[in-house]
């Protein structure tokens, strides 16, 4: 009796500590504790983006700014049959520009590199601005929120700056200018026939 008692209680043991611990010996709950046991591992090990980092513009975009460059603003007219002026000048030769298509057209660069510098100037400063007062642990709600509009204007603004350009580049061109240019860019063209060209 005393040995059937206690094989009974041996057993109740057991179940109890399995019970406790039900998943312990279930290979999917081991395999995830091992996949999340990987991932924690990993997370440790990724690299932090933003080590060795500037905490504001970065060289390249500064430059970007400062020079006027068009940093891709003016996408959705250049890959649309709207020449840009800088490349129009780059392909004068092959677009076979007349001498007051390549007066107008650099006249109208040189104006565009003026403004866009002026208004990247503005920008860079700004941001330049945004990193002194959280450096120097003086930032306030109010301060921030005031650089962040400005510089949204600012870069809105930019962008029209380059759009527009692109506007007029076109209506200096004929429609087959505009094809050349296309090719000379590889853009594939367009149904939309460019606009005929029209006097300023």
């Amino acid at each position: 009796m005393k040995r059937l008692l206690l094989t009974i209680g041996m057993l109740l043991w057991v179940s109890t500590s399995l019970a406790q611990t039900p998943m312990a010996c279930c290979p999917h709950h081991m395999a995830t504790a091992a996949q999340r046991n990987a991932d924690t591992d990993q997370q440790q090990q990724a690299p932090n983006p933003y080590a060795g980092t500037p905490a504001g513009l970065s060289d390249a975009q500064r430059a970007q700014y400062l020079n006027g460059e068009g940093m891709g603003l003016a996408k959705p007219a250049e890959m649309n049959h709207y020449p840009g002026p800088r490349h129009v000048l780059q392909n004068a030769d092959r677009m076979k520009l007349s001498p007051e298509q390549l007066a107008s057209t650099q006249k109208l660069f040189d104006a565009v590199q003026q403004e866009a510098k002026k208004l990247g100037r503005e920008i860079v400063n700004r941001e330049d601005e945004l990193v002194r007062i959280f450096s120097s642990q003086n930032a306030d709600e109010a301060r921030v929120k005031q650089l962040t509009a400005e510089i949204a204007t600012l870069q809105g603004e930019l962008r029209a700056v380059h759009l527009v350009a692109h506007l007029r580049e076109r209506s200096l061109l004929s429609p087959e200018q505009v094809r050349i240019y296309d090719e000379a860019r590889d853009y594939v063209p367009g149904e939309k026939p460019a606009p005929p060209m029209h006097p300023h």
